[in-house]
């Protein structure tokens, strides 16, 4: 009797474990991010832009909605951050264009800002074509490159305008001061908490961990909020657990507390705190995330909890807020340094400006740089 039991017993449980994976099998099946649509498409972990190249499946509406909503504006605000990182040796995937990036003082044309391969000289063209018309009524246009020029040309001659003449010029210019402004707005808490859900998923603890007003606001961030803060505390423990300039997503799941915490850094140093559960039951979790920029290794595991969160303050004082944003920053300039050795520009400024959810980085330089520019560089003037 106690053997026909005991065998009871153990079928009983073999069949709750069936269960149970094909529950999981059918939920993991559906998009991490709506868990309405079947997932069919590969979506990034870390952004393609920051260079992740490791995937989850989630479905093509929500993959194509991110991408248009906010990872590209995301990116664009990147550029400066990414143009200067280049500059101190850190090798990109993809070449980084700083569109718009400055102004000339005397003519007002904005110009995009890139590097030589072979040279690192910084170089500049116009960010766009432009027309401009002269006291006497003779219209000039201002291209980028010889190639649009041409391009030009044809299309004026094509029309029966006459060229009077094409003009290049070339001159250096001194630009001492640039500015990296970011901006903790709608499009960069969907962008935090995109990685979250996505690592969640990789790590198959998405539908225990996240609820339901992370996905809510994910899919439609103008009926719904989910807060994402700047955390300005310094986990020394983080450090040793990773390379210098990594991009890393810390969850940490405590059925004591309710919570589930999530701490996302990028470049080492820049760092966001937000809540992905408010009413967990599940049983204790922490897992990490990590993407070396340095040579793009990517690596997700669980660990054992190593930061013990608690909830970070939602509002610091001003006064307190720059002088911790100073030292996000300098530990940004020491991480730069140990990774390369060299550190030609300063990220934390004297005076940096910090109001309410907003960060304005002005980004200084003891030493003046020059840009190889195309001022005015081919002119059509234009009958």
């Amino acid at each position: 009797m106690f053997l026909k039991n005991d065998s009871l017993i153990f079928e009983i449980e073999y069949v709750i474990i069936f269960i149970f994976l094909i529950n999981y099998m059918l939920e993991s099946s559906f998009c991490p991010y709506c868990r309405i649509s079947h997932a069919t498409s590969d979506d990034h972990i870390f952004s393609d832009f920051l260079g992740g190249t490791e995937t989850v499946l989630s479905c093509q509406r929500c993959n194509n909605q991110f991408g248009h909503d906010f990872e590209g504006r995301i990116s664009k605000q990147f550029a400066p951050l990414f143009f200067m990182l280049e500059g101190c040796g850190m090798s990109f995937r993809k070449p980084i264009l700083w569109k718009k990036a400055f102004t000339h003082e005397t003519t007002g044309l904005s110009y995009d800002l890139k590097r030589d391969k072979k040279t690192n000289k910084i170089l500049a063209c116009l960010s766009k074509t432009t027309l401009i018309k002269n006291e006497s009524g003779i219209m000039s246009l201002d291209m980028p490159d010889l190639k649009t020029a041409q391009q030009k040309i044809k299309e004026l001659e094509a029309h029966g305008k006459s060229i009077i003449k094409l003009v290049a010029t070339k001159e250096k210019v001194n630009i001492t001061r640039y500015r990296f402004n970011l901006s903790l707005d709608e499009d960069f808490r969907r962008f935090i908490l995109k990685m979250c859900v996505a690592y969640c998923r990789r790590m198959n603890m998405d539908q225990a961990i996240i609820e339901d007003n992370v996905l809510l606001y994910l899919s439609d961030s103008k009926r719904n909020y989910h807060e994402v803060r700047i955390d300005y505390n310094h986990y020394s423990l983080l450090d040793s657990a990773v390379p210098p300039l990594a991009h890393t997503i810390y969850i940490e799941a405590c059925p004591k507390s309710g919570r589930t915490y999530a701490i996302v850094r990028l470049f080492g140093s820049l760092q966001f705190f937000t809540i992905l559960h408010r009413n967990y039951h599940g049983s204790q979790f922490a897992g990490i995330g990590i993407l070396n920029p340095m040579d793009y290794s990517e690596k997700f595991q669980v660990i054992d909890p190593i930061l013990q969160l608690t909830e970070s303050p939602r509002h610091v004082l001003r006064f307190l807020a720059d002088y911790r944003t100073r030292n996000m920053l300098r530990r940004l300039d020491d991480k730069i340094l140990i990774s390369f050795g060299r550190n030609d520009y300063t990220f934390a400024p004297k005076e940096a400006a910090m109001i309410l959810s907003q960060i304005c980085i002005s980004i200084g330089s003891a030493d003046n740089f020059f840009a190889e520019m195309l001022i005015g560089s081919y002119k059509n003037e234009v009958n």
